[in-house]
């Protein structure tokens, strides 16, 4: 598939960029898409704290699926129940 102009745009500005200005840039994007997720949960209406997070990590990490994810959620489950997890938190608002 060819890469479009935007993207290869994109692509050459990062590799011009100073390790200390990707790590920035990666940090801004990281917490871009949590934000985005975040509002999407929202937007998805009421859930448990389990399922707000199955629906989380699902989309912040698409490959996570199958056995890996069932065992994740094994787990929160598990300590959801032990009241030794409260659910994920909430990114702080966007100043």
């Amino acid at each position: 598939m060819p890469v479009d102009l935007a993207q290869r745009q994109l692509d050459e500005r990062v590799r011009a960029a100073s390790p200390a200005d990707r790590a920035l840039l990666h940090a801004r994007l990281r917490g871009d898409a949590i934000r985005i997720v975040w509002a999407a949960a929202d937007l998805a209406g009421p859930m448990s704290e389990t399922e707000r997070a199955r629906f989380l990590l699902r989309r912040l990490y698409p490959d996570l699926e199958g056995p890996r994810l069932e065992s994740i959620m094994g787990r929160l489950e598990a300590e959801w129940l032990a009241g030794t997890w409260t659910g994920f938190r909430r990114p702080d608002p966007v100043r």
